[in-house]
């Protein structure tokens, strides 16, 4: 019986992973919500970001490894000029939900994999369907991520549910030119945690 229960549970748990983004996908995001007095209250400072303010993202390249999924990205910063060259970034993303890191772009299907990624995951964060809530000391962080693996929004809100920052996606591009509005995200905790350890304001890594 207990060879039996453990083969079935490797059957459940036995997902293949995909990851749908491709070069020359292009993303930006807005800033659509900005409560600069709440931020500065549970943060400590101020934002180093306005409400409408904007960024991009163009992947450049998607390499397979033995991890997942190894992408390349060109990264225009809040205010920065587009005509420009942007900064190259990098980010690592694992094909494992055991590995789960609460990436821009995730594996899909994006439920099985946060369902799967929830039960490694501390006790602070929430999982429901697509969105992840992560509970800090005095704020929420929520992620909610679309179909394709793209963060749709992020959000911090206090302990009384009062937002102090959200941003979402504006517009995606493929390589086909067809277009779709939506919801995505900035890694706005890079910019927090960098902030509150320097004390001053950071561009997002």
């Amino acid at each position: 019986m207990n060879v039996f229960t453990l083969c079935l549970s490797v059957k459940v748990y036995a997902q293949d992973y995909e990851f749908d983004l491709e070069e020359d996908d292009s993303f930006v995001w807005e800033i659509t919500e900005l409560n600069k007095y709440e931020f500065e209250r549970v943060f400590g400072f101020e934002p180093a970001f306005e409400n409408g303010d904007k960024t991009r993202r163009v992947v450049q390249d998607v390499e397979d490894n033995d991890e997942g999924w190894f992408v390349t990205v060109e990264f225009w910063d809040y205010q920065a000029d587009w005509d420009e060259d942007g900064a190259i970034i990098y980010e690592q993303v694992y094909d494992s939900p055991s590995d789960f890191r609460d990436n821009i772009f995730l594996p899909t299907p994006v439920n099985e994999y946060l369902e799967e990624a929830s039960e490694d995951l501390p006790s602070n964060y929430i999982v429901e369907g697509q969105r992840v809530t992560i509970r800090e000391a005095d704020y929420n962080r929520i992620l909610e991520y679309d179909a394709n693996g793209i963060l749709l929004s992020e959000l911090y809100e206090n302990k009384e549910g009062i937002v102090l920052v959200k941003v979402e996606n504006t517009l995606r591009v493929i390589p086909m030119g067809n277009f779709f509005i939506g919801f995505i995200i900035l890694a706005v905790l890079s910019i927090i945690v960098v902030m509150v350890k320097k004390k001053k304001y950071s561009i997002i890594e």
